[in-house]
């Protein structure tokens, strides 16, 4: 069989194939035009009209956020126009805007003391700078431990430190001994304080260290004097 008579059965078979299952054939055209047309659609249309909104909302609450005003930033006010950032965070939830509003939202609550809905969106935020994803979870951590939770709270402060190898490692690991601790998890505790020993001595949780080391190998029976 040469190139041409090959080419003739084939449209020969496809002809057919037509013929006999035209809806079939024609459902599926359609289901995936529309696909293609909702994927380009939501790609060149709607999602960036949801930035440039949701963008625009949140401007107005970077001036409330700065100057400390939580209780504006997590409520809002319709009179001055002012959406709320759990808010934007809620309804923008694909957008960068929206996701920064989850991190605003979960910074006010987190310091106008109400620990669940701090995490709540905190959980929402998406963060590719170590050190500041370190920082959230960190403050995850210590809503955590605000609500009780001293074992979630130890294990989100060893998280932390394990993000990006720096200073604040000392403090996020220092934080998850001490929990350990309150949870009388003394070897994870004693892997903290000796981890900060080994690597980050030079801090100031590094120059006290020790007497943490010598506390919980005493708790532990392991320390002998």
């Amino acid at each position: 069989m040469n190139v041409q008579e090959f080419w003739q059965e084939t449209r020969a078979k496809y002809s057919n194939y037509y013929s006999e299952n035209t809806k079939k054939v024609n459902y599926i055209a359609i289901g995936v035009l529309a696909v293609i047309g909702l994927s380009t659609y939501w790609t060149l249309v709607y999602q960036p009209s949801q930035e440039k909104t949701a963008s625009e909302k949140i401007a107005r609450l970077h001036f409330y956020f700065k100057n400390d005003s939580m209780n504006m930033v997590v409520k809002g006010n319709k009179s001055l126009k002012v959406t709320s950032a759990p808010t934007i965070a809620d309804d923008y939830s694909s957008t960068r805007a929206g996701k920064e509003a989850a991190l605003m939202a979960g910074i006010a609550y987190a310091k106008i003391g109400k620990p669940k809905e701090a995490i709540e969106y905190l959980n929402k935020t998406s963060i590719k700078d170590k050190l500041l994803a370190a920082q959230v979870m960190a403050m995850k951590a210590g809503c955590m431990s605000d609500l009780g939770d001293d074992d979630d709270a130890a294990s989100m402060y060893e998280k932390a430190a394990a993000v990006d190898d720096n200073d604040f490692s000392a403090t996020f690991l220092k934080k998850a001994g001490i929990h350990y601790e309150m949870c009388k998890d003394y070897k994870s505790a004693l892997k903290c304080y000796d981890t900060i020993l080994k690597k980050y001595s030079a801090t100031a949780e590094g120059s006290d260290i020790e007497k943490y080391i010598y506390k919980v190998k005493a708790l532990m029976g392991e320390f002998n004097p």
